[in-house]
């Protein structure tokens, strides 16, 4: 039997945490992001996309498009609380999740449906978006599928709010039809080069990848195979779960537009070291590799995935240690390709009573030295039989101690 994959993504998530604390902002144009001449739109309320205003837009433009658009910070700290909220709820039907953003998933929930799902896969995940919204108050869209990029393509149709379930069957049916530009992977510049050789629709792609088509040649490397597999049915649907894995600890996050912008990607990435500390120190745990992944978001290059790690000397849980480590790790290996996604991951991790202090050669001896010094002091006050005999700083220690 098929996987039942599932791609949940939060509707307009940074803009629906700002409603939850102010309902006043419900329905009106809402942009959240840095304002001033270098400021970003993070993302923005349906109301605002209105006015043509979208994330990765400079918010000079979007207050020029939208003369009543509300503006407001960031608050990432609220947010990841938010985030976890929404994984903790998916947590009550399945362990098998892999969050790819802060406001999104893959799960595999094939046993909990098998198990509760009474042959009603609809009525199953409105439950779970009813179940959601009374917990959170977060709203969702759902894309179901026997793989994953499957399930994200079906997220993204019916929003907000959507339930779409993609049957390999129905893929020429509801994928096909839609416009190249919807292709999960599709880059901005390279979604009007593909129309305007022909290829408007994600069918026509398809078509032309697997019939060779020369007009393709200098649009997908590697990236082609690919293309053609998810479109048939036949990509992954592996979850990577980073939840009871007693190895490592991490968090792999979708930025929020592509970017090759070395102080937003740090920026970001400074958030997600602090949430995975924080989470590695709740172990109780040493580690003693961190790992940096980036991918890249050209899909006619296959979304090349890179990873850059770096190894202590000794076990340690010190926080900033690890912390400025990726940091460096980040300016030594971040080449200013553009990426869609970076990850952190604290790897080889060991409970604190596991890790043997290793010795230096140096250390061996001074230790096999005072050892023989001690058995001789021993010895000496055996043949005594009192405790007259002490190493000289044994009785210095005792002779501050009284004093």
């Amino acid at each position: 039997m098929s996987k039942i994959i599932l791609h949940i993504d939060l509707n307009q998530f940074f803009v629906r945490c700002e409603e939850i604390k102010n309902p006043s902002l419900i329905g009106k144009p809402v942009a959240v992001g840095g304002d001033g001449r270098r400021g970003i739109v993070s993302t923005c309320s349906y109301k605002a996309r209105e006015y043509g205003i979208h994330s990765g837009m400079p918010m000079f433009q979007a207050k020029m498009l939208c003369k009543d658009l509300i503006i407001t910070d960031v608050d990432f700290e609220y947010y990841e609380l938010m985030s976890k909220e929404f994984i903790d709820y998916v947590k009550k039907y399945t362990y098998k999740i892999e969050q790819m953003s802060i406001d999104e998933c893959f799960c595999d929930i094939t046993e909990a449906y098998n198990k509760i799902g009474n042959g009603d896969i609809l009525k199953f995940l409105k439950g779970f978006q009813i179940g959601l919204y009374k917990k959170t108050q977060l709203n969702c869209s759902i894309g179901v599928a026997s793989t994953k990029f499957l399930a994200k393509m079906g997220s993204d149709i019916k929003k907000p709010n959507g339930i779409t379930i993609i049957r390999k069957r129905d893929i020429e049916k509801i994928i096909f039809p839609l416009p190249v530009k919807d292709f999960f992977g599709i880059g901005k510049k390279t979604a009007p080069r593909l129309e305007k050789i022909g290829f408007s629709t994600i069918g026509e792609l398809y078509y032309g990848l697997k019939n060779d088509d020369i007009r393709l040649k200098d649009y997908f490397e590697s990236g082609k195979d690919t293309i053609i597999s998810q479109l048939e049915g036949n990509s992954s649907n592996e979850i990577y779960s980073s939840y009871g894995d007693p190895k490592s600890i991490g968090q792999t996050r979708t930025l929020n537009y592509d970017t090759n912008d070395a102080a937003v990607i740090k920026k970001f990435l400074e958030n997600m070291i602090d949430n995975v500390i924080n989470d590695f120190l709740k172990l109780n745990m040493l580690c003693k590799t961190i790992q940096i992944t980036y991918k890249d978001a050209d899909c006619s290059k296959d979304f090349k995935t890179k990873t850059c790690s770096k190894s202590f000397s000794d076990y340690t849980n010190d926080k900033k240690q690890i912390r400025n480590a990726g940091l460096d790790l980040f300016t030594e290996t971040y080449d200013h390709t553009t990426i869609r996604l970076i990850g952190f991951t604290i790897k080889s991790l060991k409970a604190k009573h596991d890790v043997a202090v290793q010795m230096t050669f140096e250390n061996f001896e001074q230790h096999e030295k005072e050892n023989k010094t001690q058995m001789i002091i021993n010895d000496l006050n055996r043949k005594a039989k009192k405790k007259i005999f002490f190493r000289l700083s044994d009785l210095t220690d005792k002779h501050y101690d009284e004093n």
